[in-house]
């Protein structure tokens, strides 16, 4: 069966059009193309520094392979202000200025150590736009940071590498004994859901 076929099968049960239905046709051929605001080299900069924060084990993988880069850009692109992106574009333009990917894992560490005593003293920063208005928001690393570490723990590698798979509903156990060997639970992701 071809695709425009599917599409009317999927047309003719749910009543309508298909939403997203060109990209479907298109085989989304196109995958250099630029969705969302980071770029390319700008997604393999958060994913260098988040690798530096969450860099791969024996035991579990790294920030890259677990590719925080894709997530973050859509949360940047779809959920943050544009006071927010603005600072976190900023901030990564500093990380690029001061040659953040040429440096070795050590500098990188010490670079990063630096940012959090400094981020720790000074966790909100005034931002002011183009219209005068001062808007209250947290510093690129910290926005940095909590993306790498919520783009990581929501991954598919992690979730199946890096814990045990628990799907909702199922059997209930309240005495489980843990060990260093047991993995956490990774819940269902309708979790918590209503429905």
């Amino acid at each position: 069966m071809d695709r425009r076929e599917v599409l009317k099968s999927i047309g003719l049960i749910v009543g309508g059009t298909v939403v997203g239905a060109e990209m479907f046709l298109s085989g989304c051929t196109n995958p250099e193309e630029q969705v969302g605001i980071l770029s390319n080299d700008q997604m393999a900069l958060i994913e260098e520094i988040a690798e530096t924060i969450l860099p791969k084990t024996a035991k579990s993988p790294g920030a890259k392979e677990a590719k925080v880069g894709i997530p973050i850009n859509n949360i940047v692109s779809r959920f943050y202000s544009s006071v927010e992106q603005k600072v976190l574009l900023d901030g990564l333009e500093v990380y690029k200025k001061n040659d953040f990917m040429g440096m070795t894992s050590e500098e990188k560490e010490d670079y990063l150590l630096t940012l959090e005593k400094e981020v720790k003293d000074n966790p909100i920063i005034i931002v002011t736009d183009n219209d005068g208005n001062t808007t209250e928001t947290k510093p690129s690393y910290i926005m940095i940071k909590q993306l790498s570490i919520w783009g990581y723990k929501s991954s598919e590698v992690v979730a199946k590498n890096g814990y045990n798979y628990l799907p909702i509903p199922g059997g209930y156990d309240g005495c489980v004994e843990v060990t260093n060997e047991v993995k956490p639970m990774y819940p269902s992701p309708r979790f918590g859901t209503r429905v």
